[in-house]
């Protein structure tokens, strides 16, 4: 039994050598990242997966908790620091690739971590660099610039060496499913939303190293001293007044009260750039250039449409159409630039202008 135990654990030592090597030369191979990979960390699931038979609810539910509200603290930071598009592409089938890449090495390698951990105590350090080697993007770590270097070390290597201390410590004292919870509410936010806020190296490293210390100190002196009742409570104290203000501020966003407003688009006149029912986040700015998607006001309308030129006022074209618009736009008119938009979410309010304009 103990022959077989330890031949067992030298093959996932062996699993998570070839991993770590795989990924140090081949991160950049389309047919290792979308193929090899998934596939790979899908025959390892299935061969090793076990059911964990500790029962550890609370300390899960505990994550989830603590995972929603760092998850509502870092979408809320879009309004202070602004909002970008996700650099994921949004159709079902490109989500569900996406997903299939980041959740399959995640399940997998936290998996290796926790057998190796319990088996060996001894080796956690050795177990934990070998990880947060398999982590770390060689290509970007060994670009020229020091400046880009630096900002690369502060956003995204000392976040993973700290995140990999963490985990090695949440593994040992519970199992593989609490860090996993982290993981992905880290790593799959991005996949799924259209919009994710706007930070620099600096804010990002330094929000990933922050949230380790206070997961760290949360189930130390909490859920392992066994004061989550505790916890649970100072939780639900915290998390509701969170879950108001991030409404609140979503409220206020819709109702143009940010530098950040929206609209719903009512027409198929831009598509395929966006199309019907699609929600356009535009921004107040002075510098319009031709080229530019815009938002002028015509009359009782709100028009958003391509600026072609600027002479005594500015000429507009919608994509979809084969002429310029008719209208001239004035510079007051203009009520800002297209940032982004978000597809369906203004079908609500076409069906509701749609009700009231046939009810009239």
């Amino acid at each position: 039994m103990f022959k077989k135990k330890m031949f067992k654990n030298k093959k996932l030592f062996f699993i998570l050598i070839i991993y770590t090597l795989s990924h140090i030369f081949l991160s950049t191979n389309n047919l290792y990242i979308n193929f090899i990979n998934p596939l790979f960390w899908l025959i390892f699931l299935v061969i090793f997966y076990h059911q964990d038979l500790k029962n550890n609810k609370k300390e899960i539910n505990s994550t989830l908790t603590i995972s929603i509200i760092f998850f509502i603290l870092y979408f809320s930071s879009g309004f202070i620091f602004d909002f970008k598009n996700s650099p994921y592409n949004h159709s079902l089938i490109s989500i569900l690739e996406n997903l299939e890449k980041i959740i399959l090495p995640i399940c997998g390698t936290e998996i290796i971590r926790y057998k190796l951990l319990k088996s060996n105590k001894s080796f956690r350090a050795l177990i934990t660099i070998i990880i947060i080697i398999s982590e770390i993007n060689f290509k970007a770590l060994f670009l020229s610039h020091n400046i880009i270097f630096l900002h690369y070390l502060i956003s995204v290597i000392i976040p993973i060496i700290f995140q990999n201390i963490l985990f090695t410590y949440l593994s040992l004292n519970s199992n593989y499913k609490i860090p996993i919870i982290i993981k992905l509410f880290d790593k799959v936010p991005p996949i799924i939303l259209p919009i994710i806020p706007y930070s620099n190296w600096f804010i990002t490293g330094s929000f990933a190293i922050i949230k380790v210390l206070i997961i760290y100190y949360i189930f130390k002196y909490y859920i392992y001293n066994k004061k989550t009742l505790k916890y649970s409570k100072k939780s639900v104290r915290i998390f509701y007044p969170l879950s108001i203000i991030t409404s609140t501020l979503l409220v206020l966003f819709m109702l143009g009260i940010f530098n950040y407003k929206s609209i719903a688009i009512l027409s198929n006149s831009m598509n395929p750039t966006f199309n019907k029912g699609d929600v356009v986040i535009y921004k107040d700015t002075k510098n319009i250039v031709p080229g530019d998607i815009i938002v002028f006001q015509y009359g009782s309308q709100i028009i958003v449409h391509r600026l072609i030129s600027i002479n005594e006022y500015y000429v507009t074209k919608g994509d979809a159409n084969n002429t310029v618009d008719y209208i001239k736009v004035q510079k007051e008119d203009i009520k800002g630039v297209y940032q982004f938009h978000i597809k369906y979410l203004g079908y609500p309010s076409i069906w509701l202008n749609d009700f009231f304009t046939k009810e009239n």
